[in-house]
């Protein structure tokens, strides 16, 4: 999986790779990943570093690039770095090269989604509590319509992506991967996102 996103405590855009297998390169964990600072210049862009609010207007350089933006010297460092996505996206994300670092280069790419419905996902160990909680919901809406129900938790295994995911792995087959709801991972999708 490839996350870019602005992280504060970094100082830096982040590209964040992970990793999930069990022939990882150069590990005997079944999970790795990877951080990868993608502004060359972080510290030329905002008076005062990256943690200040006055964005200086002078172009972020990406991997020795200069990309314009235009952006307010107000702009928030999340914002900012944001607008660079649509047209830089290739820039931003990993390259195969780095891919392979932590992926072994015969393993073949199966399938690629740059876009996917995701649901928002709560997942958590159990306790007493909330399942008394998840009970008490269940009563609260079974005469909902169907279409106006709202799960009390979502695991990743109760949702159609991530079953059809599941179906392309174990089959080798993309074919099998067949959404049915539009993707939503557009940032704007979510509130939280572009800051790591």
């Amino acid at each position: 999986m490839d996350t870019v996103g602005w992280d504060p405590r970094a100082g830096n855009v982040v590209d964040l790779l992970h990793a999930l297998g069990n022939c990882l390169t150069g590990t005997n964990e079944t999970w790795a990943r990877k951080f990868a600072p993608r502004i060359d210049n972080i510290a030329a862009l905002f008076e005062g570093g990256p943690l200040a609010s006055r964005y200086r207007q002078v172009p972020p350089v990406v991997r020795g690039r200069a990309v314009p933006v235009v952006a307010a010297a107000t702009t928030p460092p999340e914002d900012l770095f944001r607008l660079l996505a649509p047209r830089h996206r290739d820039l931003l994300l990993a390259e195969d090269v780095e891919v392979r670092r932590l992926v072994p280069a015969d393993l073949p790419q199966v399938l690629r989604l740059d876009d996917w419905h995701h649901p928002p996902l709560r997942v958590r160990p159990p306790n007493p509590g909330r399942e008394r909680r998840r009970q008490l919901h269940e009563v609260l809406t079974r005469h909902a319509p169907p279409q106006e129900r709202v799960p009390f938790e979502v695991r990743p295994s109760d949702t159609e992506t991530y079953q059809q995911i599941g179906a392309v792995l174990a089959s080798a087959d993309p074919a099998r991967y067949r959404p049915t709801r539009p993707g939503n991972t557009h940032w704007s999708n979510w509130p939280m996102s572009g800051a790591l």
